[in-house]
Protein backbone atom coordinates (compact mmCIF):
# COMPACT_ATOMS: atom_id res chain seq x y z
CA UNK A 1 0.00 0.00 0.00
CA UNK A 2 2.36 1.88 0.39
CA UNK A 3 3.81 2.36 -3.26
CA UNK A 4 0.74 3.35 -4.20
CA UNK A 5 -0.05 6.16 -1.92
CA UNK A 6 3.75 7.32 -2.89
CA UNK A 7 2.50 6.87 -6.34
CA UNK A 8 -0.53 8.86 -5.93
CA UNK A 9 1.21 11.55 -4.11
CA UNK A 10 3.87 11.95 -6.97
CA UNK A 11 0.84 11.94 -9.82
CA UNK A 12 -0.77 15.25 -7.28
CA UNK A 13 2.46 16.81 -7.45
CA UNK A 14 2.96 16.28 -11.29
CA UNK A 15 -0.38 18.01 -11.57
CA UNK A 16 0.49 20.36 -9.76
CA UNK A 17 3.32 21.28 -11.04
CA UNK A 18 1.44 21.23 -14.48
CA UNK A 19 -1.39 23.78 -13.17
CA UNK A 20 1.46 25.83 -12.26
CA UNK A 21 3.30 25.73 -15.85
CA UNK A 22 0.08 26.61 -17.37
CA UNK A 23 -0.61 29.51 -15.41
CA UNK A 24 2.42 30.86 -16.14
CA UNK A 25 2.35 30.28 -19.84
CA UNK A 26 -1.42 32.25 -19.71
CA UNK A 27 0.56 34.49 -17.59
CA UNK A 28 2.86 35.63 -20.16
CA UNK A 29 0.73 35.43 -23.03
CA UNK A 30 -1.22 38.12 -20.85
CA UNK A 31 1.76 40.13 -19.94
CA UNK A 32 2.63 40.35 -23.53
CA UNK A 33 -0.84 41.94 -24.80
CA UNK A 34 -0.53 44.19 -21.89
CA UNK A 35 2.92 45.67 -22.19
CA UNK A 36 2.13 46.94 -25.69
CA UNK A 37 -0.46 49.39 -23.07
CA UNK A 38 2.02 49.61 -20.30
CA UNK A 39 5.68 50.26 -20.66
CA UNK A 40 6.05 49.63 -16.79
CA UNK A 41 4.73 46.08 -17.63
CA UNK A 42 8.24 45.31 -19.62
CA UNK A 43 10.39 44.21 -17.06
CA UNK A 44 7.97 42.06 -15.71
CA UNK A 45 7.02 40.20 -18.98
CA UNK A 46 11.17 40.22 -19.43
CA UNK A 47 11.28 37.63 -16.09
CA UNK A 48 8.19 36.03 -17.09
CA UNK A 49 9.94 35.50 -20.82
CA UNK A 50 13.20 34.10 -19.36
CA UNK A 51 10.96 31.75 -16.88
CA UNK A 52 9.30 30.51 -19.86
CA UNK A 53 12.31 30.08 -22.62
CA UNK A 54 14.01 28.17 -19.58
CA UNK A 55 10.92 25.71 -19.25
CA UNK A 56 11.37 25.23 -23.07
CA UNK A 57 15.04 24.68 -23.08
CA UNK A 58 14.42 22.02 -20.52
CA UNK A 59 11.28 20.13 -21.98
CA UNK A 60 13.29 20.66 -25.45
CA UNK A 61 16.46 18.96 -23.91
CA UNK A 62 14.49 15.77 -22.29
CA UNK A 63 12.59 15.27 -25.25
CA UNK A 64 16.05 14.88 -27.31
CA UNK A 65 17.13 12.93 -24.52
CA UNK A 66 13.86 10.32 -24.52
CA UNK A 67 14.45 9.87 -28.44
CA UNK A 68 18.21 9.55 -28.29
CA UNK A 69 17.41 6.58 -25.67
CA UNK A 70 14.55 5.57 -28.05
CA UNK A 71 16.54 4.97 -30.70
CA UNK A 72 19.80 3.59 -28.23
CA UNK A 73 17.06 0.93 -27.46
CA UNK A 74 16.00 0.41 -30.90
CA UNK A 75 19.57 -0.36 -31.79
CA UNK A 76 19.90 -3.07 -28.94
CA UNK A 77 16.93 -4.86 -29.83
CA UNK A 78 17.87 -4.91 -33.40
CA UNK A 79 21.10 -6.79 -32.68
CA UNK A 80 19.71 -9.74 -31.23
CA UNK A 81 22.22 -10.23 -28.81
CA UNK A 82 19.13 -9.98 -26.20
CA UNK A 83 18.30 -12.93 -24.27
CA UNK A 84 14.41 -13.59 -24.64
CA UNK A 85 13.50 -11.82 -20.76
CA UNK A 86 16.12 -8.88 -22.02
CA UNK A 87 14.51 -8.23 -24.53
CA UNK A 88 11.32 -8.24 -23.36
CA UNK A 89 12.48 -6.05 -20.91
CA UNK A 90 14.13 -3.77 -23.62
CA UNK A 91 10.84 -3.50 -25.47
CA UNK A 92 8.65 -2.83 -22.35
CA UNK A 93 10.96 0.72 -21.46
CA UNK A 94 10.85 1.14 -25.71
CA UNK A 95 7.24 1.60 -24.66
CA UNK A 96 7.76 3.46 -21.81
CA UNK A 97 10.20 5.83 -23.49
CA UNK A 98 7.27 6.39 -26.12
CA UNK A 99 4.57 6.88 -24.19
CA UNK A 100 7.24 9.82 -21.99
CA UNK A 101 7.87 10.79 -25.99
CA UNK A 102 4.66 11.85 -26.57
CA UNK A 103 4.15 13.09 -23.01
CA UNK A 104 6.83 15.74 -23.75
CA UNK A 105 5.74 16.43 -26.86
CA UNK A 106 2.52 17.75 -26.05
CA UNK A 107 3.86 19.31 -23.39
CA UNK A 108 6.24 21.06 -25.49
CA UNK A 109 3.33 21.78 -27.89
CA UNK A 110 0.92 23.52 -25.28
CA UNK A 111 3.96 25.95 -23.96
CA UNK A 112 4.43 26.89 -28.01
CA UNK A 113 0.65 27.61 -28.58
Amino acid sequence: MEIAERDISIFQIEEVIKERRNLLVRKKKDLDKKTKINDYLISVKDDYDKYYNYILNEKQKQYNSMLLLRDYLSDIIATDKLVDEELRGAKHEQKDIILEIDKLKKELDELIA
